[in-house]
């Protein structure tokens, strides 16, 4: 019999993965939002950096050197969101090779 690959995966893989790309996207809603020089004092933006600010508590302060802030932000929330996009890419690979 021939092995065929599909691209099913279980839908716990699907919500994992989403859940993990809906966490990149906050981050890089309030990164928009703070390289546009968003008003903090904004319930929305404000609601979007406490989001982003847990998400990233791990990676929101790791590089402090850089003088520029908006460059500061790119890098520790960059580097949050990718690593949030590569957990979500991890789970969805893990789910497609578990399934077949």
């Amino acid at each position: 019999m021939a092995h065929v690959v599909t691209r099913y995966n279980p839908l716990i893989v699907h919500i994992i993965t989403a859940v993990f790309g809906a966490i990149a996207l906050i981050i890089l809603l309030h990164l928009g939002f703070v390289l546009l020089e968003a008003n903090p004092h904004n319930p929305l933006v404000n609601f979007m950096a406490d989001l982003a600010n847990w998400f990233s508590w791990l990676f929101r302060d790791m590089f402090t050197g850089i003088e520029d802030p908006k460059v500061r932000a790119v890098v520790n929330y960059g580097i949050a969101a990718l690593v949030y996009l590569a957990i979500g890419g991890l789970f969805s690979g893990f789910g497609r090779r578990w399934h077949d």
